[in-house]
Parts: C-alpha cells; sequence; structure tokens
C-alpha cells in the first residue's frame, strides 16, 4: 500500500468520524434545542395556567363581592321599609282620635297599676287633658307630674323606687317591634 493510499485512507477515516462527531454534535444541538423548547413551553403553560387562575381568583373574588355587596343593599332596603312600617304603626297611635287615645290609655294605665297602684306620670305635652280623662276612667291614684315633648304618645310612670315607660316609641321599638319583626319581615317579604 502507498502512502498516498494510507493518507487517503486516513483522511476517509477522518472525514468519517468527522461527520460522525458532526452528526452526533448535530443530534445533541437538536436534543438540546429540543429539551430547552420543550421546558419553554411547560413554563409558558405553567405561567399562563397561574396567570388563567390568578385571573378566575379575581373574577370569582369580584362576583362574591359584587353578591355581597347586592345583599348589603337588599337587607338595608327590606330594613327601611321594616322600619317605616313600625314607624307608620307610632304615627297611627299618636293620631288616633280622641275618645279612641283614652280608650287606649285608660286599658294602659289599669295594666300599669297593677304593679305600680300609685304614681305619678310624665305625658306629651299636647295630650294632658286625655291622660288626665284616661286616669278618672282607669279609677287609680297617678297624678300628672310632667310634660314633654320626647315623645307623642303613651305615658311614663314613675313611683318612689322604679320607672316604667310607656311611651309609643319605646314599647314599639322595645317591646313590639323584638315580638313581631320576623313575623312582619316574612309577609312583607314572603320569607
Amino acid at each position: 500500500m502507498a502512502l498516498s493510499d494510507i493518507i487517503q485512507k486516513i483522511k476517509d477515516e477522518a472525514n468519517k468520524k468527522s461527520a460522525f462527531m458532526k452528526q452526533v454534535a448535530d443530534d445533541e444541538i437538536k436534543k438540546i434545542n429540543e429539551e430547552a423548547d420543550k421546558k419553554a413551553d411547560d413554563k409558558r403553560k405553567f405561567v399562563e395556567g397561574k396567570a388563567e387562575d390568578k385571573c378566575q381568583s379575581i373574577v370569582e373574588k369580584a362576583k362574591v363581592l359584587a353578591k355581597m355587596e347586592s345583599n348589603s343593599t337588599l337587607l338595608r332596603e327590606k330594613r327601611e321599609v321594616i322600619d317605616a312600617v313600625y314607624s307608620d304603626v307610632e304615627k297611627e297611635l299618636n293620631n288616633l282620635g280622641s275618645s279612641e287615645y283614652v280608650k287606649l290609655l285608660t286599658g294602659m294605665i289599669k295594666g300599669a297599676s297593677k304593679k305600680m297602684p300609685k304614681g305619678s306620670l310624665i305625658v306629651p305635652t299636647d295630650k294632658k287633658k286625655q291622660t288626665e280623662e284616661a286616669i278618672e276612667k282607669a279609677n287609680v291614684e297617678y297624678h300628672i307630674k310632667e310634660e314633654t315633648s320626647d315623645f307623642k304618645g303613651g305615658f311614663i310612670v314613675l313611683d318612689s323606687k322604679a320607672e316604667v315607660n310607656l311611651s309609643f316609641p319605646y314599647l314599639i321599638n322595645k317591646t313590639i317591634r323584638p315580638a313581631t319583626e320576623l313575623e312582619i319581615a316574612k309577609i312583607l317579604f314572603n320569607n
């Protein structure tokens, strides 16, 4: 074998090895690029998923807040309607005709006298005459101590030991309303 053949054979071997190494390197580069693309794609999908979850969470939170605000507004409006009902009841009691007012007070005074047989009354400024008539009809030992503009109907009875508030605002807000408010709400709002 001639030197030129040996050189050619070495060149051919070197070219084969070079081509093989180039192919291995190209395959490795391709593999690295594919892995990098896959990692980038996975990362992109992960970030997109996180962003979608975050958006969905924000939307859900906004819906919940909107519903809470709506419920709050509805409850406030219902409360206003109920307040108006009790306010109307108080107005009707305050605007009873003189004889109806005296009749109502007579019953209230008789009831109060069972716990407090003697006492003095604080009455609304413009209801002194009707209250005196009710005291007389109830046949009790009460007298009018003073007049007030703090309330428009009913009375406050006092003796040396106690005070009982039987004014219309007090009776409606502290006695009648707590006992009837749920039923009134059911009637008004069909709950």
